[in-house]
């Protein structure tokens, strides 16, 4: 197959995003087909160009076979809604003209968010002929008005509007969870048009290592019981709980908070923390991939959170990453979130519903010192990663999928000509 990817971020970004779209297309390549994608210039999560790359209206680059094409957007640090929006906007139109330079695929498949992406992938998808595949990591608008991001009903209606279109008119769509599914169904996207193909983590780059490690004995956690959080610091982080819990247990010389990551919520809850005068939380920056199995090891717990308003609209990727490092996880979500159904279904950790911050200290001081429990679930969790969440398990799906399309395709068009002759 020749593909055609279309997606905002990709190596070298190490980011969760770009790093599972990496993998996806350089194993496919390894599969023996030929995959191009249209991205922008790498500039995430800091908001600047890397270094060695410009932000030029279209730049060719081969990274381990896979053909790179990466075209202009608004690039700036700021986390403000509207050059947010720029930054994803400029990058949707223009990734128009990156896939007609990158030729006819037999398959285009677009990542959303930024949903507006869909429109030009649609349209090349018309122009060429081919089927197009929507793949949604997050469903949108659904969270930016969760979130309260978006407010505004014209705003809100106008993307209500192009979501409708989008699901209309892609030959298919691929989701990451049942929650996702359930609600394209309410939508009235037809079941035959959904795919399930879960986010995953690869056991042999994230793997279980000795917690009392090199990060440790660098960021001053030696003989502490950790709590860490490793992810986007976002709206629906939910992590105003964490710093509740971390005052509630202030005390507690012994147990450490660790806040890592960027995101627009970080500089606020690092307000907090500073003004409640917490020396038992530790905010620390993006960690780069070659830290990330040390990283995750260093935890004896890894907190993975989501709001209730994201329930059903968010699926955070670093729940799979927590399960790949064989470390338990505490999860502080709604009851009907896909992450509570994880984590009960593989028996990896344990759940606390939001808004709670006195629960989620007392199961934090239950937890600790009972050394086997955390040892039990973190291996219960990385066996279902392994059956369940790998990548070569997700990667095979995707091949399916796609081989599935083309074929489809390419009978509907042999059916056709025999009709017309």
């Amino acid at each position: 197959m020749k593909i055609l990817f279309m997606a905002q971020c990709y190596a070298p970004e190490d980011v969760s995003a770009a790093i599972l779209i990496t993998e996806l297309a350089v194993d496919l390549v390894k599969r023996g087909h030929d995959v191009s994608i249209v991205t922008g210039a790498p500039s995430y999560p800091q908001g600047h160009v890397f270094e060695g790359y410009h932000n030029r209206v279209c730049a060719l680059e081969m990274l381990n076979g896979v053909r790179v094409i990466r075209t202009w957007s608004y690039i700036s640090p700021s986390k403000k809604f509207w050059p947010r929006l720029l930054h994803y906007g400029t990058y949707s139109l223009t990734a128009f003209y990156g896939g007609l330079f990158a030729g006819r695929p037999d398959v285009i498949v677009s990542y959303s968010p930024p949903l507006p992406l869909g429109l030009s992938a649609w349209l090349l998808s018309r122009i060429f002929r081919v089927p197009w595949v929507l793949q949604l990591e997050d469903l949108y608008p659904d969270a930016a008005i969760a979130a309260g991001v978006m407010k505004n009903k014209r705003i809100v209606n106008f993307f209500l509007g192009m979501e409708k279109f989008l699901y209309q008119h892609s030959q298919h769509i691929s989701v990451i969870s049942k929650n996702f599914r359930q609600s394209l169904l309410r939508k009235g996207v037809p079941d035959a048009k959904i795919d399930i193909i879960p986010v995953w983590a690869d056991p042999d780059e994230v793997r279980p290592m000795q917690k009392e490690n090199e990060f440790r004995f660098e960021h001053g956690l030696v003989d502490k019981f950790v709590v860490m959080y490793a992810g986007n610091i976002g709206i629906t982080s939910c992590l105003e709980d964490v710093i509740c819990a971390a005052e509630i247990l202030r005390e507690q010389k012994d147990i450490q908070f660790v806040i890592i990551g960027e995101g627009v919520k970080k500089e606020s809850l690092e307000a907090e923390s500073r003004s409640r005068q917490l020396t038992n939380v530790l905010f620390l920056p993006f960690q780069p991939r070659a830290k990330f199995s040390g990283m995750l090891a260093a935890a004896d717990l890894g907190l993975v959170t989501l709001n209730a308003s994201a329930a059903l609209s968010s699926l955070p990727s670093k729940i799979f990453n927590v399960m790949a490092s064989a470390r338990p996880i505490l999860a502080v979500s709604p009851p009907e979130s896909e992450i509570m159904q994880i984590v009960e279904e593989a028996g990896c950790g344990w759940n606390v519903p939001p808004q709670s911050p006195e629960k989620l200290a007392e199961v934090i001081i239950q937890l600790q010192g009972r050394e086997s429990r955390l040892i039990q679930a973190g291996q219960n969790g990385r066996a279902c990663l392994e059956k369940n969440y790998s990548r070569t398990h997700c990667v095979d799906a995707y091949e399916k999928m796609l081989n599935g399309l083309c074929n489809q395709t390419r009978l509907e068009k042999t059916t056709h000509a025999g009709e017309v002759l």
